[in-house]
């Protein structure tokens, strides 16, 4: 069974005894976001089945232990970006300096990038090319083609920097200021002219939502292959929630994550108890103001937001920006809970509406609370949408066919490399 709706297939692996040394490239060596999780575990994945993973990060005090951390440069965070931190955003000769040491030390079959943005700099991209080792980039957001990420402007898709164009993003101050959108687009315009396209062989969208509409924008299709995320199938289903379990929302706390939309919907069915986990830099402001409903847990990690979606009746995803696949609501549902989200993006891939959750249009409050009142009201069903997903998202997303299906791709690229 191909990925859903797309045109990639997956074989089954004769290389799964093959071990590889992959260079795993990213911007954190502690989990920020999606990303950073799914970049932790394709490492456990591809170690546990014998391959070798080492990590090429900017350094942290709030990293995970490494025996690669030397490695490491410095460089500050993408939320802490002062003007005297700009030019290094740029260009980090520190960044490119400890690849290039770490790369003439070492040998490596593969160099997998999630991301090099920022912390990074394009600097790293010569060395990358230089070192002949071939390239694969998940695709975790919409970075490579729109300057803010999440390819939304006045709350739906932006598609005006099709084919490369950056004045839109300009006149827009699609960043929130002139200053920080043209350091976006100059960052994206010296990737180009340091041969991103050219050094990346495959780019890795994780869905197919995402690989159509990064088509549309001017990534060549035969240069991606649909790469979903790995979901943990855990051995059971979480038991039946208790009576008046919670609703909870799990992610980023941004307007693009629909933060403030969860919000609102608390304070429409008071009667009701939400659950926020996740930070963000909406969380003061919905702090400020949340209703006497509305539990703020803050940032959890993966043990403990497992505890909370095994409480919760349902699980929430009202992003307004187009998903690239939808980790949050793959999760609530191997755990056995219904979702209801926004029919937006990779989130259609994941939620059917009616059979493993309810999709409601992207910031339609009342829309959400009617799907929520819907699912409390009727256990049952509710159970049922919970496992009809897990039973899905297993056969889908589990964590060998994710690795069958990325050595899959190494190979492919390796075999054009020699």
């Amino acid at each position: 069974m191909g990925w859903p709706g797309g045109r990639d297939r997956i074989l089954a692996s004769p290389w799964a005894e093959t071990d590889m040394r992959i260079l795993s490239i990213g911007q954190n060596y502690y989990v920020a976001g999606g990303m950073d999780r799914v970049m932790f575990d394709q490492a456990r994945i591809l170690t546990e089945r014998g391959h070798e993973v080492v990590p090429f990060t900017a350094a942290d005090t709030a990293d995970e232990s490494s025996e690669w951390a030397v490695h490491f440069p410095t460089a500050a965070r993408t939320d802490a970006t002062t003007l005297a931190e700009l030019p290094k955003v740029l260009w980090r000769p520190g960044a490119a300096r400890a690849l290039r040491n770490l790369m003439a030390a070492e040998a490596f079959d593969i160099v997998h990038i999630h991301s090099w943005y920022k912390r990074l700099s394009p600097a790293i991209l010569p060395v990358l090319r230089d070192a002949g080792v071939p390239v694969v980039q998940t695709l975790h957001d919409y970075r490579t083609v729109c300057s803010r990420s999440t390819m939304v402007r006045e709350g739906v898709i932006c598609r005006e920097c099709a084919g490369g164009k950056n004045l839109p993003a300009l006149r827009y101050r699609c960043n929130g200021s002139l200053a920080k959108t043209l350091a976006s687009v100059a960052e994206m315009k010296i990737a180009d002219l340091a041969g991103y396209r050219e050094i990346v062989r495959r780019f890795l969208p994780v869905s197919t939502f995402q690989r159509d509409l990064l088509q549309q924008m001017g990534v060549p299709e035969e240069q991606m292959c649909t790469l979903p995320n790995p979901v943990a199938i855990p051995d059971r289903t979480a038991p039946p929630p208790m009576a008046n379990a919670p609703v909870l929302f799990a992610g980023r706390l941004e307007s693009y994550k629909g933060a403030h939309i969860f919000a609102a919907l608390a304070r429409l069915r008071p009667d009701t108890a939400f659950v926020m986990a996740g930070d963000g830099s909406e969380r003061a402001a919905i702090a400020a103001d949340a209703p006497a409903n509305l539990r703020m847990l803050g940032q959890l990690d993966q043990d403990a937001l497992a505890i909370e979606i095994a409480k919760a009746a349902c699980v929430v995803v009202p992003s307004f920006a187009p998903e690239t696949f939808g980790l949050s609501a793959a999760e609530a549902l191997v755990a056995g809970r219904p979702v209801v989200a926004s029919r937006i993006g990779g989130l259609i891939e994941i939620v059917r509406d009616g059979h493993d959750g309810l999709l409601v249009e992207p910031g339609d409050v009342s829309g959400f609370a009617a799907a929520v009142d819907h699912i409390i009201a009727d256990p049952e069903r509710a159970r049922m949408m919970g496992m009809a997903g897990r039973a899905r998202i297993a056969s889908l997303f589990s964590e060998d066919r994710y690795c069958d299906r990325v050595m899959e791709i190494y190979h492919e690229v390796l075999k054009e490399a020699s």
